[in-house]
């Protein structure tokens, strides 16, 4: 049997692949110089030792081939504002889910994944699948738009940046402390232990088996450290002393009162020396309704409607507030685009192989705008056979509100095609409730049986979303598009998720002024087609519905252009042409 042996801190631990091992410990060193999130070893990497990942999980499937021991490692540092992390793997073959053809789940290929858990007692029996658990995850999947160091930010907090050089790659990431807390609600606690582990899937094109090579989670009685992390390893902050934040200090220069401006909040943070000086956003609205602007880690506001926000911060551990502050935001115009909760559902974004981009996975291609969904593996037993789709950010206030989905969709031949919102994780809960009728309990799935050839837009109503998990450790909101029990190809195109509460503030932003003089459309009102005749030529024409949600857009080279709107749903609509709009009723 191989033997397996991590060195850590000059001292060597040696075992059989499945004895039950001590928790293994590290002590991390502060950063002399922050690292630059790339994928790179920067100088200060050399400063602090490599920590081996060579403890496979379990042999269930065949041990891992991350090189030998030692060949694949993980180092760290830490400062006032977070840990830096950074793991060499070394592959024989480099096989994430964007490359297989089939894409399917992300944890399933090539990744790594780390975990913390900042709590005061360890060993609890929980993970982050636990929602509120102070476990934590950190495991963004691997794509082609990340292999060249392209610096990635989750939450507007935690960073990482891929570097491959295939088989081989590296992983570097940045999490603030501000994003650990407890399963109380409290900060880190960067003088006592913290657990922490790394995971490393691995699987190879010839055999699409997920294997895992661990740094500390590994022998029979552990459980993998996304459902339990008490086997998991423990680290220690070098020289870490506390200099609690005494007061924080905030002020604001002016206001927005232009569409899209942004706006910095002035912060201080005193003492200079504090040990952690990041600090936590609270905003709320003056009339009490919901706030739609967002601000960045360092106080960046950016605006989505005119509102009066109620602004303060608070320290790491939430002991220490701010006094409040008062920001406008007039001169806003929203859009559809603004409000998605499905990002890149038009499909702009695309890698250059033609999979859409991020934060799109799974197997697809983009053709002229519309995402291509087609099943190379064969009719699968399961919708979920063959799945594309994505991670969604909602916030926990949204949760009980009424939402659309609203989505184009057309197949090569009529078919099953099925649509869900799910919790990334066990038992795979539809966290949404809707009396849809193509949903069969209620739950939010959804099932086109068939699902008709010609390209139509569809709009679902979303009761609400309350069984979303919120809080530290809540397990992920994903939106899939399920083709495992289709060989056709399905088209899809304009992909919207809006709150019903947010539909009322999109405006078109067009004017109707000369509208007759720049172009006409007809018939109105259309039935199958609309012609539009345009004064003048290469000129960009768009279609959006009553709420802004662009419904089809073409470039016309000469003077008319005819648009296909036989599956449009009957109500006001809006085509737009060198900046002025002209209305027709379906």
């Amino acid at each position: 049997m191989r033997k397996i042996f991590t060195l850590i801190l000059g001292v060597l631990f040696v075992s059989a692949a499945f004895a039950q091992l001590e928790r293994p410990t590290a002590v991390i060193k502060k950063a002399t110089v922050k690292p630059v999130i790339d994928g790179v070893f920067d100088e200060v990497w050399a400063t602090t030792d490599s920590l081996a990942i060579d403890r496979p999980y379990d042999t269930a499937n065949g041990a891992p081939t991350l090189g030998e021991a030692g060949e694949t490692y993980w180092k760290a540092l830490w400062d006032e504002d977070g840990y830096y992390l950074i793991i060499k793997v070394t592959d024989d073959n480099y096989w994430p889910n964007y490359l297989h053809p089939g894409g399917g789940n992300a944890w399933e290929y090539d990744k790594p994944e780390i975990y913390f858990d900042v709590n005061f007692v360890l060993e609890d029996g929980a993970g982050p699948s636990s929602s509120g658990s102070g476990h934590h995850q950190m495991a963004p999947d691997m794509t082609a738009a990340k292999e060249n160091g392209l610096l990635s930010t989750e939450d507007n907090t935690r960073q990482h940046a891929f570097k491959v050089e295939a088989p081989n790659y590296v992983a570097e990431y940045f999490v603030p402390w501000a994003s650990l807390t407890t399963k109380d609600g409290a900060g880190v606690d960067i003088e006592g232990q913290i657990g922490f582990d790394v995971t490393i899937n691995d699987s190879d094109e010839d055999n699409n088996t997920r294997r895992r090579g661990v740094w500390a989670n590994a022998g029979p009685d552990a459980s993998e450290a996304w459902v339990n992390m008490d086997a998991c390893g423990i680290i220690t902050l070098e020289g870490a002393q506390v200099i609690y934040v005494d007061d924080v200090n905030i002020s604001v220069d002016g206001a927005i009162t232009e569409d899209n401006q942004q706006l910095q909040i002035n912060v201080e943070v005193l003492p200079e020396d504090a040990t952690v000086k990041t600090v936590k956003w609270h905003i709320r609205t003056a009339d009490g309704s919901r706030a739609r602007a967002s601000i960045s880690p360092s106080g960046l506001i950016t605006p989505v409607t005119n509102e009066e926000l109620i602004i303060y911060a608070s320290d790491a551990t939430d002991f220490v507030d701010s006094e409040e502050i008062t920001v406008s935001i007039t001169g806003q115009k929203v859009t559809a685009e603004e409000v998605n909760y499905i990002k890149n559902g038009n499909f702009d974004v695309v890698t250059e192989t033609g999979a859409p981009g991020v934060p799109w996975t799974g197997g697809s291609t983009v053709v002229d705008g519309v995402l291509n969904i087609t099943n190379t593996n064969g009719q699968g037993v399961n919708p979920w056979d063959w799945t594309v789709g994505q991670t969604l950010r909602i916030p926990e206030e949204v949760k009980d509100e009424p939402f659309v989905l609203r989505i184009k969709l057309g197949i090569s031949e009529a078919d099953t095609f099925d649509v869900d919102f799910e919790l990334a994780g066990d038992p795979y809960t539809r966290f949404g409730k809707t009396t849809d009728p193509k949903s069969a309990d209620g739950n939010s799935q959804w099932r086109w049986a068939p699902l008709d050839s010609e390209p139509t837009m569809y709009e679902i109503a979303i009761d609400n979303f309350s069984a979303m998990q919120t809080g530290a450790g809540a397990l992920a909101h994903k939106f899939n598009l399920f083709a495992g029990l289709t060989n056709a190809t399905v088209t899809v195109d304009s992909v919207y998720l809006l709150a019903v509460s947010d539909l009322e503030l999109i405006s078109t932003g067009i004017s109707q002024q000369k509208a007759m003089e720049s172009f006409k459309v007809y018939p109105n009102p259309a039935t199958s087609k609309l012609n539009v005749e345009l004064s003048a030529i290469n000129s960009r024409v768009e279609i959006y519905n009553s709420v802004g949600v662009k419904m089809d857009e073409a470039v016309v080279f000469g003077n008319r252009h005819s648009f296909d709107v036989s599956a449009y749903a009957k109500g006001l609509y809006f085509v737009k042409a060198n900046g002025v709009v002209v209305k027709f009723v379906k």
